[in-house]
């Protein structure tokens, strides 16, 4: 019988635009990353929207890092969001759901700091209002990465 350590799986944080993030590799090739973040907030006289999302993303790098600086990488996700919005006499909330392919790549500029960009693209569901809609979301995701172990 074998035992599986994850002491020696590579465990990442990391910062976009808006938000963070918390990647874990599984093996040479795969990960895993969970993220949240804040692409909205405004508050204007008795006005205001706020808007929360996450998600949760299995990546599979081309080749291990140690090939080289650049790392290209694709995999799928399922993001989530949360707005409300309020006009001071009445409000509205809604939730939304990306299931979604991406691809990006990770240049390395020491062992440990990494930037990275990313593009995703699937079908945004949104439930608000009193209805739902269907269409194609796109999402486009900059930042860098330090590298924890």
């Amino acid at each position: 019988m074998s035992a599986a350590s994850h002491a020696s799986a590579a465990e990442k944080i990391g910062f976009f635009f808006v938000g963070g993030q918390y990647e874990r590799d599984i093996n040479a090739t795969d990960s895993y990353r969970v993220g949240v973040g804040l692409p909205l907030i405004g508050l204007f006289g008795s006005s205001g929207a706020i808007a929360l999302s996450g998600d949760l993303s299995y990546l599979r790098h081309t080749a291990p890092l140690t090939t080289g600086a650049f790392q290209p990488y694709y995999g799928g996700g399922l993001g989530l969001g949360a707005a409300l919005a309020t006009n001071g006499s009445a409000s509205a909330a809604a939730v939304s759901l990306y299931p979604n392919v991406l691809g990006g790549a990770n240049y390395a500029f020491t062992d440990r700091w990494s930037a990275f960009a990313e593009a995703s693209a699937g079908p945004r569901v949104i439930l608000g209002g009193g209805g739902a809609s269907i269409g194609l979301g796109f999402g486009i995701r900059l930042g860098a990465n330090y590298k924890l172990r």
